[in-house]
């Protein structure tokens, strides 16, 4: 599916600018959302980049240097939980993936949790119908989007993972960096 937001030309052009210096170890990223400091461990093999959308709204891009796996999150501030239970994060989830269900091979949702080591979550994934006898798949189009919220204290994001695959590992990956990484840092020391 092509990419589903506008906002992310610029994380498209810091990434590509990144790709030539990719890390090739894992390290962290910190990024600052009102109060929470968010971090995230960017494995090895992939490149990070952030910037904001044309609302504001502070967005991350994670992916991995073979260009396979394209892990774009939107972060908000959620002091109220609007999507603390499931139901919540379901119903927002078929607001906001309508026109993937509309043009793929599922032509529905099947939801899934995201268990992730804070917080709550769930995600679903699509397949595109206009691709799928397209093998390969066209320079700069993906298969599958598979998008999903994770909701944690104060605050959720929002990601999408564009993949031609929903097995291999840097799949796999994208989906333990949600899981896992993302998450809030605690402050730091005090010096006494």
């Amino acid at each position: 599916m092509r990419s589903p937001r506008k906002c992310f030309v610029l994380l498209l052009a810091l990434a590509a600018g990144s790709l030539a210096s990719a890390k090739e170890k894992a390290h962290e990223e910190t990024l600052l959302l009102d109060t929470h400091r968010v971090t995230i461990t960017v494995p090895e093999g992939f490149v990070f980049s952030s910037g904001r959308d044309d609302q504001g709204s502070l967005m991350a891009k994670v992916a991995d240097i073979r260009e396979k796996i394209d892990l774009q999150v939107r972060f908000q501030l959620d002091p109220d939980s609007h999507l603390g239970t499931e139901a919540q994060q379901m119903d927002f989830l078929a607001n906001i993936c309508r026109q993937y269900v509309e043009t793929s091979v599922e032509k529905g949702y099947e939801f899934k949790a995201l268990t992730p080591r804070e917080g709550s979550g769930t995600y679903c994934s699509f397949t595109d119908a206009t691709l799928i006898n397209r093998l390969p798949v066209p320079p700069g189009e993906f298969l599958h989007v598979t998008t999903g919220v994770k909701v944690l204290r104060g605050w959720l994001l929002v990601f999408t993972v564009l993949s031609n695959d929903t097995a291999s590992t840097e799949f796999q990956t994208a989906l333990k960096l949600v899981r896992e990484s993302f998450a809030e840092a605690p402050p730091p020391a005090k010096k006494t």
